[in-house]
């Protein structure tokens, strides 16, 4: 993709882009990345934060403060630096916004001209006054291939589901979740045990280069549009506690396995449910399904006194748990 992109580069002149994204791991890499490829990013867009009971503007600007620490080298810069970090260093306006649709906060964003919008996890919906604003389209990073796992943590659902793949989609923003057309697509396999921590960094590291190749593609107006297929479609809301139980006369251990690797980290008590028995899981530790034995994880002979390590039959194969004694 990278060559791809360098041949487009070499042919036309960048184009405008503003960023929608917030603070934390998933959107500083993409934001980082767009610039290093040689677009435009005319200005980054946060949600705001406001205290309880005040009453901010729609959008106002966010500014350096006066004494911040240098951050590191941006050559060498961790992907781990915050929006706000990555933005400023590049001398980059920022604008808190408190509601899209406002008229205040319409004109201060047409007035940067954009080509495109690029929104790399953002809390707030996309109106359509901000959607009909760049000339060539409001682009979303999803992680998952769409029209599957529509909805705001797609990668929860791929552990909660026991997807052996998921992947990134770059869609254009419409009013609907997620349902836009689909600009780019690529596919990623989603290994056992991994954690969600580092299938996320995984969905960053195929989709920031992938959110880069299509603008500067969608700039030469050599993009292919493809409609979601309706029936095809999933969608899935933020998980409520009702989604941390699991039972494992209904799943499989490899199911039970990579769910509870998979988020176990969350802080949400995962509760399995054993029979009439109810067990409160700390970890996973290793399953044995259809001749498979899984690898042992690190550290797995070491459980503190509140804690005992068990087997569990599940409706097919055996899981290794560790479990919290105050409910096993």
């Amino acid at each position: 993709m990278e060559s791809v992109v360098s041949n487009i580069v070499s042919k036309q002149h960048p184009p405008r882009v503003l960023f929608f994204g917030m603070q934390g791991n998933f959107s500083a890499p993409f934001l980082t990345t767009l610039l290093d490829s040689g677009i435009e990013v005319a200005a980054v867009i946060i949600p705001a934060s406001p205290l309880p009971g005040s009453k901010p503007p729609a959008i106002q600007r966010r500014e350096r403060p006066r004494f911040m620490r240098t951050i590191l080298p941006l050559a060498n810069a961790s992907q781990h630096s915050s929006i706000l970090q990555t933005a400023w260093a590049r001398e980059l306006p920022v604008w808190e916004v408190q509601r899209l649709a406002d008229p205040e906060t319409v004109a201060t964003l047409v007035a940067y001209q954009p080509d495109v919008i690029c929104v790399a996890c953002f809390s707030l919906r996309i109106p359509r006054a901000i959607i009909d604003l760049p000339t060539l389209g409001c682009l979303n990073v999803h992680p998952a291939l769409l029209p599957a796992n529509r909805g705001p943590v797609p990668l929860f659902w791929t552990f909660h589901q026991g997807d052996k793949n998921t992947g990134v989609t770059i869609h254009l923003i419409d009013e609907d979740m997620d349902s836009g057309d689909i600009l780019a697509q690529e596919p990623l396999p989603v290994p056992d045990g991994i954690s969600y921590d580092t299938l996320e960094w995984q969905c960053i590291q195929l989709g920031k280069t992938l959110l880069a190749c299509t603008v500067w593609s969608l700039s030469a107006g050599q993009i292919t549009r493809t409609p979601q297929e309706k029936e095809k479609s999933s969608y899935h809301p933020f998980p409520c506690e009702e989604d941390f139980a699991i039972s494992a006369e209904d799943w499989t251990a490899r199911h039970v396995y990579n769910f509870v690797r998979g988020v176990h980290t969350w802080g949400n008590p995962l509760l399995l449910h054993v029979g009439e028995k109810t067990l409160h899981v700390h970890d996973a530790l290793a399953y044995y399904q259809n001749g498979y034995t899984s690898k042992p994880v690190k550290n797995s002979h070491i459980a503190g006194p509140d804690m005992a390590d068990v087997w569990i039959r599940c409706k097919v194969g055996k899981v290794h748990i560790r479990v919290h004694n105050d409910r096993a």
